[in-house]
C-alpha cells in the first residue's frame, strides 16, 4: 500500500487530477451556499451552521493545495482543523441528525466531501502534525462554540439543541459543561486518533523507500 500511495504522489498529473475530482464537489457545496438562496439574509443564516463552515474550510484546503501553496508550514495545521471539523460534520450528521430521502446536495456535504477530504489528507498530504500540536483542531470548535453562546441570546437561535441554554431544562452552565467539558475532550480524542494514523501511513511509507 505505501508503494502504491508513493507512486501516486510523485505522479503530478495524477495528484493534481485527483485534488481536482474532489474540488468540483468542493465548488459545488460553495455555489449552493452562497448563490442559490432566495436573500443574502439565507447566506448569512446559513454560514452559522457548522458544516457549512467545514465545508467552507475544506474548500480553502484544496484550493490552495491546487494552487501549489501546500508546501508552507501552516497548511499542515490547516489541513487537520479542515480534516476534524468536517469528519465530524459527517459522523454527527449521520449518527444523529441524518433523515430518509436526504437530498444530493446533503449528501455532498454530510457524506461525499468528508470522505473525498479524508482520502485527500491522508493519500496526497505528506506533512504530519506532531501529538502535541492536536489543540489546533480546538481552535474552530471553541470559537464556534463562543460566539453561537455570545450571540444567542441576541438572535434566540442555537444551531443544535445542545447549544441551546433554553431548550428543555437546560442551562448556560449546563450547555458550557457539555460544550467544554465533554465534546471538547472527546475532539481531542478523535484528533489524537487521525494524527496516529496519518503518522503510521506516513512512516509505512517512509519505510517503503529505504
Amino acid at each position: 500500500m505505501s508503494n502504491w500511495i508513493q507512486s501516486i504522489r510523485d505522479n503530478k498529473k495524477t495528484t493534481k487530477t485527483i485534488a481536482g475530482i474532489i474540488f468540483i464537489f468542493n465548488v459545488y457545496a460553495m455555489i449552493d451556499l452562497f448563490f442559490l438562496n432566495e436573500s443574502m439574509l439565507e447566506v448569512l443564516e446559513r454560514l452559522r451552521m457548522f458544516t457549512n463552515i467545514s465545508n467552507m474550510i475544506v474548500f480553502v484546503v484544496v484550493g490552495l493545495y491546487l494552487l501549489n501553496i501546500h508546501q508552507e508550514k501552516w497548511f499542515k495545521y490547516l489541513a487537520v482543523i479542515g480534516l476534524v471539523a468536517i469528519l465530524m460534520t459527517g459522523i454527527i450528521y449521520h449518527a444523529l441528525l441524518a433523515e430518509p430521502g436526504m437530498s444530493f446536495q446533503n449528501h455532498v456535504v454530510h457524506t461525499i466531501n468528508p470522505v473525498l477530504f479524508a482520502a485527500f489528507y491522508y493519500l496526497l498530504i505528506q506533512e504530519c502534525i506532531k501529538l502535541r500540536h492536536v489543540w489546533v483542531s480546538l481552535i474552530l470548535p471553541i470559537l464556534y462554540f463562543g460566539i453561537i453562546l455570545a450571540v444567542g441570546p441576541w438572535t434566540n437561535w442555537y444551531p443544535y439543541n445542545f447549544m441551546n441554554p433554553t431548550y428543555g431544562d437546560q442551562s448556560l452552565g449546563s450547555v458550557l459543561i457539555f460544550c467544554l467539558g465533554i465534546m471538547l475532550p472527546v475532539i481531542v480524542l478523535f484528533t489524537v486518533l487521525l494524527v496516529l494514523l496519518k503518522n503510521f501511513i506516513e512512516k509505512l511509507i517512509y519505510k517503503g523507500l529505504n
